[in-house]
C-alpha cells in the first residue's frame, strides 16, 4: 500500500497536510500548518510551503486536494478543508490514471483531477483506515461500555451481528460520506472485528471478543473557575428578591435561577395577544421538514447582526416600540436592572403547541461568547405551561451530537409569567432544553380552526448581551 510517506518533495508535502486534515475531522485553520513541521521531514515542508509565498500560496496551488475557506466572525485565520477524494469532478475519474497506467495525458476525455496516482492511492488509503478506525470504535469495549444503542442491537442479534448499514446513520460517517460498500472493503484489514460478506447486500460485522458489561457514564470532576471572590459577579438574586436556585454550582460559577410570576392572568393574556399579532414571525423547520417553532429576532439601533444558530439565520430587526413596555416589567421590575443594563437583544420564540420544541443545545454562539466570558441570559414566558431541563455538557460523546450527563439531568415547570436566568459560565458548562409536552400527540392532532391561543401555545423571549458586536462598536469608536 502506498502511503503519504512513500511520497517525495511537494507531494510529501501535500500528503502530510492530508494527513493531519484527515484525522482533524476534514479541516482545521491555516496556522495548524505548523503541525506539519514538527513531524520526520518538518524542514522540508516548511521549505515548500515558504517556496509558494505562504500556506494560503500553498493551499491554492493545490485546489485539487484542499479548499480554503474565508474567515467567518471571530475567527482568526482562514480554515483549510480538505477535498475529499471521492468528490467528483465535471467528468469521470480515470481510472488508468489512478493506477498510473494512463499514457493519454491530457488527450484523456477521463478527469485525472490534479493528483499523481501515489497520492491518489495515498487518499484512498487514508480514507479506508479512517472507515476501518471509525468502525471498530464503536464496537470498542470504551465504546461500548456507555453506548446503549450498539450494546442493544448486538444483545438482541443472532450472534452479536451488525448490519453495515446501521453504521450509515451515525454523524462521523456521515461526515465522511460513507457507503455500505466501502465500509465492507475497508473491514476486511480489521483484526479486531469479523466480517461477513454474504449475501450481498446484506452484509454484517461483529465483534470477535466478547461483549462488556454496559456502564451508566457519570459526569467528571468539576472544572474550577475562578471564584466569585477572585472575579465578583453580579447575579440577578442581588438586583432583585424572590429568586429561587436551580444551579448554584459554584466550582464551575455557573447559575440557574428561577422566579414565579408577579403579573395578573388578564396582563400576561394581553401580552401574549401583543406578541402573537405584532411580532414577524419566521417559520423553522427540522430536516425532515416538520415545523419546529417560529422566532424572530429584534435587536437595539444600528446593530445588524444576525441570529444563526445549526442551519437557521434570522435576520435582525429593530426593537419596536410595542416592546418597550414588557420590557420595562420583566427586565425592569422583575430582573430589577435598571434601563442602562438591559441586554441589547432579544429572541423570540412560538411553539404553537406541546409537539413543538428545541433540543439539547447551549447558547454558545460566538456572538455572546457565552463560552469565553460570563454570560447573563434572561427568558421569560407566556402561554402553555412547558418543562425546562438542564444537565452538565457531555463533550467527548462519540455521537458528536449535543449530549449529557443523565445523572445530572434536572427540570423546572415554567409557568405562564415565569422568569428564568442562566448566568456566569453556565452555557460552558451545562446544556439545556425545552422538552416536549405528554400532549404532543394530542396537541398535534387538535383541528386547525381552533388556531393559536393562550392555552395551548407558548411564546418565550430570550434576552441576551451581543458581544460582538459591542466589540466592534467600540473599535470603530476608537479608529
Amino acid at each position: 500500500m502506498a502511503t503519504w510517506a512513500d511520497a517525495s518533495g511537494e507531494d510529501a508535502t501535500v500528503m502530510a497536510l492530508a494527513h493531519l486534515l484527515q484525522w482533524s475531522g476534514g479541516s482545521r485553520p491555516a496556522s495548524a500548518v505548523g503541525y506539519i513541521y514538527q513531524e520526520e521531514g518538518g524542514s522540508m515542508h516548511r521549505w515548500v510551503v515558504q517556496s509558494h509565498g505562504g500556506v494560503q500560496n500553498f493551499v491554492a496551488a493545490h485546489p485539487e486536494a484542499f479548499v480554503l475557506e474565508p474567515m467567518k466572525p471571530g475567527e482568526r485565520c482562514p480554515t483549510i478543508r480538505l477535498r475529499n477524494a471521492w468528490e467528483q469532478s465535471s467528468a469521470p475519474v480515470c481510472h488508468y490514471f489512478r493506477a498510473g497506467r494512463c499514457n493519454k495525458g491530457m488527450g484523456c476525455k477521463f478527469s485525472h483531477a490534479g493528483l499523481t496516482p501515489t497520492m491518489c492511492q495515498a487518499f484512498d488509503n487514508l480514507r479506508m483506515e479512517s472507515l476501518r478506525s471509525q468502525v471498530e470504535y464503536y464496537l470498542s469495549d470504551d465504546n461500548l461500555a456507555n453506548d446503549a444503542f450498539f450494546q442493544a442491537m448486538i444483545r438482541g442479534s443472532s450472534g452479536g451481528w451488525i448490519p453495515i448499514t446501521a453504521f450509515l446513520g451515525c454523524p462521523r460517517m456521515k461526515q465522511l460520506g460513507a457507503s455500505a460498500s466501502e465500509i465492507v472493503a475497508a473491514l476486511r484489514w480489521s483484526t479486531q472485528l469479523q466480517l461477513r460478506e454474504w449475501p450481498e447486500g446484506a452484509e454484517e460485522v461483529r465483534r470477535k471478543a466478547p461483549l462488556p458489561e454496559q456502564q451508566a457514564k457519570r459526569a467528571p470532576a468539576p472544572t474550577k473557575e475562578e471564584s466569585l471572590e477572585e472575579r465578583p459577579l453580579t447575579l440577578l438574586k442581588d438586583c432583585s428578591d424572590g429568586w429561587q436556585a436551580v444551579v448554584e454550582d459554584l466550582q464551575r460559577r455557573s447559575f440557574c435561577f428561577h422566579k414565579h410570576r408577579t403579573a395578573s392572568e388578564t396582563t400576561l393574556e394581553e401580552e401574549f395577544s401583543l406578541l402573537l399579532a405584532s411580532t414577524q414571525w419566521e417559520t423553522l423547520r427540522s430536516k425532515a421538514g416538520a415545523v419546529t417553532r417560529s422566532t424572530a429576532w429584534y435587536v437595539v439601533p444600528g446593530c445588524c447582526c444576525r441570529y444563526t444558530y445549526g442551519e437557521a439565520s434570522v435576520q435582525p430587526r429593530e426593537k419596536p416600540e410595542w416592546l418597550y413596555s414588557i420590557e420595562a416589567r420583566i427586565l425592569g421590575h422583575m430582573c430589577g436592572l435598571c434601563k442602562d443594563d438591559w441586554p441589547n437583544s432579544v429572541n423570540m420564540n412560538l411553539y404553537e403547541d406541546e409537539s413543538q420544541n428545541v433540543g439539547w443545545h447551549s447558547d454558545d454562539e460566538g456572538l455572546f461568547r457565552g463560552c469565553q466570558v460570563d454570560c447573563r441570559i434572561i427568558s421569560a414566558s407566556w402561554g402553555a405551561t412547558r418543562r425546562f431541563e438542564i444537565a452538565l455538557k457531555d463533550r467527548g460523546h462519540i455521537s458528536g451530537k449535543p449530549s449529557i450527563f443523565h445523572d445530572t439531568l434536572q427540570g423546572i415547570t415554567l409557568e405562564s409569567g415565569d422568569v428564568c436566568s442562566m448566568e456566569g459560565a453556565f452555557q460552558r458548562h451545562y446544556s439545556h432544553q425545552l422538552a416536549k409536552g405528554a400532549a404532543g400527540a394530542e396537541a398535534a392532532q387538535r383541528p386547525a380552526s381552533e388556531g393559536i391561543h393562550y392555552g395551548n401555545a407558548r411564546i418565550n423571549l430570550t434576552w441576551r448581551y451581543i458581544a460582538i458586536g459591542q466589540e466592534r462598536q467600540s473599535q470603530a469608536l476608537l479608529s
